[in-house]
């Protein structure tokens, strides 16, 4: 009769345990459901971004059990993601949204269900010669924020993400140019 009642009492705390990792789980899945806008590589992770996703500072209100929290944000979707989202096998059909508020931070979601991330509006850009990345924020719309002849790298800050998001492709595949992605936050990690 014992184990009978132990046997019971371990069922029900599974079940417990159970839906409440479902309630936390919700609020990611809806963030993976919003991820429909441009997508981006960095490294050999690829992302994508979440237009309807509004990053703002974490409060003493934020209950992290019920939000998406990212490097110190609290993430919200404007409007139900399930109204805006499409399937991720139709992620190709539509032009991508705008990043949602001005686009001054925005936020993605890894296309293999990782965490998410907080997108800046720059761009690591890895170059053969610095006139290169000075050259390409000028006609791209950016301003050189960082550059080192050593390193062969620069960064290029613009005035929101989908900007920075539209001189990406422009810059990519350029004569002298390595590499460049978005620079993120994730886990209160910066990729630079």
């Amino acid at each position: 009769m014992t184990n009978q009642k132990t046997l019971a009492c371990l069922a029900l705390a599974m079940l417990i345990a159970g839906s409440a990792q479902a309630q936390t789980y919700a609020p990611q899945a809806e963030l993976e459901l919003a991820a429909t806008g441009d997508a981006f590589q960095v490294g050999s992770q690829r992302f994508r971004v979440a237009p309807a996703a509004v990053p703002a500072p974490v409060s003493a209100a934020t209950d992290p059990a019920k939000t998406v929290v990212v490097a110190g944000y609290e993430v919200k979707l404007q409007a139900p993601a399930a109204a805006n989202a499409r399937s991720k096998r139709d992620l190709s059909a539509q032009a991508p949204a705008p990043v949602a508020a001005g686009g001054a931070v925005a936020v993605a979601v890894a296309d293999d269900g990782g965490d998410p991330v907080l997108v800046m509006p720059r761009l690591n850009v890895y170059v053969d010669d610095q006139t290169v990345a000075a050259a390409l924020a000028g006609r791209t719309g950016g301003t050189v924020t960082y550059s080192s002849a050593l390193g062969g790298n620069a960064v290029i800050e613009y005035a929101s993400v989908d900007a920075a998001l539209a001189a990406m492709k422009r810059i990519q595949g350029q004569a002298g140019v390595k590499e460049v992605a978005p620079e993120i936050v994730q886990n209160e990690i910066m990729t630079r």
